[in-house]
């Protein structure tokens, strides 16, 4: 099964200098899926695995992907979260395809980013 949100929209939680979002998965991560994200979320693109900073987090046995980034202006906030929204849907898709190349793998681990 893929890597899902169980909905678009996520918690939000703003701050002071800081906003923090919390997405739903539709199924909470088990070790593969976890691996295929943590991957994902890392690449520039398709042909480049140099590693990039990445402003989500997830954790094993947990139904949920978090951001906590800066926000110099309150007024930007729904901006920022369609932006966050739409590159974590880019990075679950990515991260979706990942986990299926390691449940046809006899041993997922040995599998390295093409």
């Amino acid at each position: 099964m893929s890597i899902a949100l169980a909905t678009e929209k996520p918690e939000v939680q703003h701050k002071g200098a800081r906003a923090n979002f919390r997405w739903t998965l539709v199924e909470p991560w088990d070790e593969r899926r976890l691996a295929a994200f943590l991957m994902t979320k890392h690449r520039r693109n398709e042909s480049d695995w140099t590693r990039r900073p990445s402003p989500f987090f997830a954790s094993l046995g947990q139904t949920a992907i978090e951001c906590s980034v800066p926000l110099a202006d309150p007024s930007n906030l729904p901006d920022l979260e369609r932006l966050l929204t739409a590159e974590l849907r880019g990075i679950l898709a990515g991260a979706s395809q990942m986990h299926e190349k390691m449940a046809g793998a006899a041993d997922w681990r040995a599998i390295s980013p093409p």
